[in-house]
């Protein structure tokens, strides 16, 4: 049968020094090990593989020899492992079994037994969203890259998250070892900004331009919300920057249990253009209603 190439399996070049192949070695019986995999007989013989190419390319001799062609462990020799480190016995490869014994003191600790369970890593996901999505909360798909492939994980938002908000998904984190439960995957919000909605604390802020009859004599006026539009009363007289509420219109709290308001902030628009006919009107209204808005000030 075909001889196995060493090198390809350890994914290093065949001018690799000593130390890269050692460092190829520890990485992957990392990401092979058995006791990761409980059941998985590809991760098994992966790691078998891994096993036997560096029982030959971890040791000079044997190395030179395999590169002269004079060794060549066969696909489907037949080979026996037998209980040892994760389950394997690597004297069977009839090499010296020190240079494994240094690489699994560090990679696994220096024991060969079986440690005690052991919580995965918690991953922090950092998710854009729009305003409305922030406010009103949202099932979102993103993908998790994984040790061994990548996962989709649908996760859902709650309703009143802010820019820089945590928000848990449990046992989505990175798996545990030796049996132990996954970690937690944990989403932190980035919101973008609303052309013309402001959140303060769960309250939200609408800047909204009335004109001067509005402002004089008062009117109903049609405004937008987060749950679409609402017709609220200009009183006659309102001043510029004085603001009104509608209540329960601002952002829900993450359970539901309450809800902000929303405030709107009058501006008195002012045409900059009028023509002659105009000007002269708003003379006559200033002479029949002399008012100084700045007497009060000095």
């Amino acid at each position: 049968m075909a001889r196995k190439d060493y090198y390809e399996i350890l994914g290093v070049p065949r001018d690799a020094s000593d130390e890269e192949i050692k460092k190829a070695y520890r990485r992957l019986t990392k990401k092979y090990h058995p006791d990761l995999h409980p059941g998985d007989k590809e991760a098994e013989a992966r790691f078998k593989e891994i096993n036997e190419a560096y029982s030959v390319l971890g040791d000079p001799k044997k190395r030179k020899e395999y590169d002269l062609g004079g060794i060549g462990f066969e696909t489907g020799a037949g080979r026996t492992y037998q209980t040892g480190v994760g389950g394997f016995n690597f004297r069977d490869f009839g090499f010296d079994f020190g240079g494994f014994e240094e690489i699994f003191s560090e990679v696994f600790g220096g024991r060969s037994r079986r440690k005690a369970p052991a919580r995965g890593s918690d991953i922090e996901y950092t998710l854009d969203i729009d305003f409305l999505q922030a406010v009103k909360g949202t099932d979102v798909r993103i993908t998790i890259t994984r040790p061994h492939g990548k996962e989709t994980v649908t996760v859902k938002i709650p309703p009143g998250v802010k820019d820089g908000s945590r928000v848990r998904v449990a046992g989505k984190g990175d798996p545990g070892m030796y049996g132990g439960p996954p970690g937690d995957l944990y989403i932190i919000t980035r919101v973008r900004p609303h052309p013309y909605f402001r959140v303060v604390d769960n309250d939200i802020y609408l800047d909204v331009p009335i004109t001067i009859r509005e402002a004089i004599l008062g009117a109903n006026i049609r405004v937008p919300t987060i749950d679409g539009f609402t017709t609220i009363k200009i009183p006659p007289g309102i001043q510029g920057g004085q603001r009104l509420r509608i209540r329960g219109k601002g952002v829900p709290s993450p359970r539901g249990e309450t809800r902000g308001d929303q405030y709107i902030i009058v501006h008195i628009a002012v045409p900059k253009n009028i023509d002659e006919r105009s000007r002269q009107l708003i003379e006559e209204f200033d002479r029949i209603n002399p008012y100084d808005p700045r007497r009060e000030l000095w």
